[in-house]
């Protein structure tokens, strides 16, 4: 396949099949085009919107490029998001997964540092103690002893390490801002995604119903733009199981919460995110910043069917951090990678 005889096609506005996709970004990945080329694509791609083929296509020839790291676990969960919805939030995803942990999960956390915030989940990991680079030994060690590890994005994405001059000389979202959840370096079975807009409820879902070994997925996006199961409002979700998918709508007020204002659930910088952290998974914060991460945990807990409801998910969250559980997962993540760069691991 010519790849610049298809050029003509993406400038009328057409859309890449699956095959064509995986072509051009598997050429990218590898080296083999020039910037021009794969500038002017991903614009073209990203004035008309990605489409499902061509999102999954990229997701599995970075994948292809890398290899999907091999783990002795066929449970494993994510609550990686999109990031993005402008929100300056806390650090939703990465407490409901260490309280996911608590609860009894596996969970592969996927993350990044900040994109609208300021502290992403690897901002405040890092803050917490956690090293990154403690290498994939370290984090089986955890994802065995804690339930949980820890894989930052660009520790285990080095073709994306080639890419990133382009990506800053670019200054524009393009399909590569949409990746995130969908290239965890281990193979998932569950994963609870938020996205930052509505119109990616149906772009996640359908690339997710065609995810080989993917049990369940929940995708959300709330009537106020959170990329979270919000309080404040209903939130619309795609659940995929197998290939088919079904449309529904959470509301928080049917499960007893009660709204609060916006300005309570803004994060500040890693260092404040990570007390706050500290402080939640000790069980000393009781406000509706706390509802909020429950509320999330519970849905990811339920989702990986520890329990028949998304109620009996909330009151499995509050048991793990009551219990101790959710910190002591975080207690372990940070010895194991501690000792683990001690030693050099890989």
């Amino acid at each position: 396949m010519t790849l610049s005889r298809l050029t003509p096609s993406l400038l009328t506005g057409k859309s890449l099949s699956y095959s064509q996709a995986k072509v051009f970004f598997l050429s990218a990945f590898k080296g083999k085009l020039e910037e021009p080329q794969i500038k002017a694509w991903l614009l073209l791609m990203a004035d008309r919107g990605e489409t499902p083929e061509e999102l999954r296509a990229c997701a599995d020839a970075l994948q292809a490029v890398e290899k999907v790291q091999a783990t002795a676990f066929r449970d494993l969960l994510d609550t990686c998001g999109t990031g993005g919805d402008g929100k300056h939030s806390i650090n939703v995803s990465t407490l409901a997964a260490f309280t996911a942990a608590g609860a009894g999960l596996r969970v592969a956390k996927h993350g990044n540092r900040a994109i609208s915030s300021r502290s992403g989940s690897s901002d405040v990991m890092e803050a917490l103690g956690v090293r990154l680079d403690a290498g994939k030994k370290a984090m089986m060690t955890s994802l065995r002893q804690a339930g949980i590890a820890y894989f930052h994005a660009p520790f285990y994405h080095p073709v994306f390490a080639r890419l990133q001059p382009l990506r800053k000389k670019m200054g524009t979202r393009t399909i590569f801002n949409l990746l995130g959840p969908l290239v965890n370096p281990c193979r998932l079975a569950y994963q609870l995604t938020g996205v930052s807009r509505p119109e990616q409820l149906k772009l996640y879902a359908e690339v997710l119903r065609k995810r080989s070994g993917l049990k369940r997925a929940l995708v959300c996006h709330s009537a106020d733009g959170m990329d979270e199961i919000s309080l404040n409002a209903k939130t619309r979700y795609a659940l995929i199981e197998g290939s088919k998918v079904r449309y529904g709508t959470i509301d928080p007020a049917k499960l007893g919460f009660k709204k609060a204002p916006d300005r309570l659930f803004r994060g500040g910088s890693a260092r404040e995110n990570a007390a706050f952290a500290k402080a939640f998974l000790s069980g000393k914060i009781q406000d509706p910043r706390a509802d909020l991460v429950m509320l999330n945990a519970g849905a990811a807990i339920w989702l990986a069917g520890m329990t028949n409801s998304l109620a009996a998910g909330i009151q499995a969250a509050r048991q793990s951090v009551e219990t101790g559980r959710a910190l002591r997962a975080l207690e372990t993540l940070v010895r194991v990678t501690r000792e683990a760069g001690e030693r050099h691991d890989s």
